[in-house]
C-alpha cells in the first residue's frame, strides 16, 4: 500500500493511536488545527506547525521570496485563528538550495517579519539547512487561549448553521490565473493578492471564541468541500452545502464569466482561503453575526449540520446530490 492510497487525513489517523507515552495535560492532539494544552490554571497554549515545499506548496519562479515567506506564517497564523487564541512565537526551520541567494534568502524573511508585525509575533528561532534541491520552511507557531474559549472541530450539533468568514474561492483563482493565464493577470488584482499574501482571520476568530456563542471552528485551507468533512467526522455528523448561498468576490464573479472554469471545484475544492469556517446554533447565528459584522467583517450561512454521515450539496437548480469532491489531499493529487 502507498500512502497516495490513504491520502492525508487517512495517514493521521493511523499514526495517532498510541501517540502519548507519558501523562498528558493536554486538551487535544493529533487531528485539529492546534495542539492544545494546559500551562497553568485556566490557560492553554496552542502549538500548530506547517511545512511548506517547493513544487508541492510553492513555485519560486511564480512567487517573490516576499511572498512565499509571508505566506509560509500565513498558513500557521490560520490555524491560531481557528482555534480562537492570539498567536505569540514562531520557531522557522528552513532548507535553503544553492541556487537561492542570501538577498533573496533575507527577502523571504522580510515577507515573514512584515506579517509577524501585524499580529504581534516575535520570531524567536529554528534552524537552517542545505538543501540539495528544493526550498523547504517549516513554522512551528504558539499561541495563547483561555481554556474554556478554545474551539475545536469536533463541538458541531445537529441543526447548526454553517458558516465562513470570508469570500470562496478567491485564491483558488488566483492560482488559475497564475499558472494558466499570465497575461490577464494585472486586471484581477484582488485575486493574486488573495492567493499571494492572505490574511490570516485572527481577529474573527478570537471574536468568534469570545463570544462564547459558536460550537465548532477551523480555517479553510484545503478547501470547504474537505474542511467540512473534517466537522462532519470529529462531530460524528452529516452535512448540507448549499451553492446559491457561496459568497463571492465581484472579482471571482468576473474571473468565472471570462474562463469558465469548473466553478464547484474552484469555489470549494482547491483551497487557501484563509477565513475560518464554524458551526453555531440556529438561535445564536444572528448575535455571532452581529458580533462580527460590527467588527466590520464578513459572515454568511452557506449550509447546515444534519444527522447521519454523508454530506450532501443543494445546487442552484434545486437537486439535491451527496457531494462527492473531496478538496485538496497532497498525498492524492497535485
Amino acid at each position: 500500500m502507498k500512502l497516495k492510497d490513504i491520502g492525508e487525513f487517512g495517514f493521521i489517523d493511523k499514526i495517532k493511536h498510541d501517540a502519548l507515552i507519558r501523562e498528558y495535560l493536554g486538551l487535544v492532539g493529533i487531528g485539529d488545527d492546534c495542539a492544545v494544552f494546559r500551562v497553568e490554571e485556566g490557560k492553554s497554549i496552542l502549538l500548530t506547525t506547517d511545512m511548506l515545499l517547493e513544487r508541492v506548496h510553492f513555485l519560486r519562479e511564480v512567487m517573490t521570496p516576499y511572498q512565499i515567506g509571508y505566506k509560509a506564517l500565513a498558513a500557521n497564523l490560520s490555524d491560531i485563528a481557528a482555534s480562537g487564541g492570539l498567536p505569540k512565537e514562531a520557531f522557522v526551520s528552513i532548507a535553503v538550495p544553492e541556487d537561492l541567494s542570501l538577498e533573496e534568502l533575507l527577502e523571504l524573511y522580510d515577507g515573514m517579519k512584515e506579517l509577524a508585525r501585524k499580529f504581534d509575533v516575535n520570531i524567536t528561532g529554528g534552524d537552517t539547512t542545505t538543501s540539495l534541491q528544493d526550498l523547504v520552511i517549516n513554522i512551528a507557531l504558539t499561541g495563547e487561549i483561555e481554556e474554556d474559549l478554545a474551539l475545536y472541530r469536533s463541538g458541531a450539533k445537529a441543526g447548526d448553521y454553517i458558516c465562513v468568514t470570508g469570500f470562496l474561492g478567491d485564491s483558488a483563482a488566483g492560482l488559475d490565473l497564475i499558472l494558466n493565464h499570465r497575461k490577464e493577470m494585472h486586471n484581477f488584482p484582488q485575486l493574486i493578492k488573495q492567493h499571494f499574501t492572505p490574511i490570516p482571520h485572527i481577529e474573527q476568530g478570537r471574536a468568534v471564541s469570545r463570544s462564547r456563542l459558536a460550537n465548532s471552528m477551523m480555517d479553510i485551507s484545503d478547501g470547504l468541500a474537505s474542511d467540512i468533512r473534517h466537522i462532519s467526522k470529529a462531530s460524528k455528523l452529516g452535512a448540507i452545502l448549499y451553492e446559491e448561498r457561496f459568497p463571492h468576490s465581484e472579482e471571482f464573479q468576473k474571473y468565472l464569466a471570462e474562463f469558465n472554469p469548473d466553478y464547484l471545484k474552484t469555489a470549494i475544492g482547491v483551497g487557501e482561503d484563509y477565513c475560518l469556517l464554524l458551526t453555531v446554533s440556529q438561535q445564536n447565528y444572528a448575535r455571532l453575526k452581529e458580533v462580527l459584522n460590527n467588527l466590520g467583517h464578513q459572515f454568511y450561512n452557506v449550509g447546515e449540520m444534519a444527522e447521519g454521515e454523508e454530506i450532501h450539496i443543494v445546487y442552484k437548480n434545486g437537486r439535491k446530490a451527496i457531494l462527492e469532491l473531496s478538496g485538496w489531499d497532497q498525498f492524492k493529487e497535485h
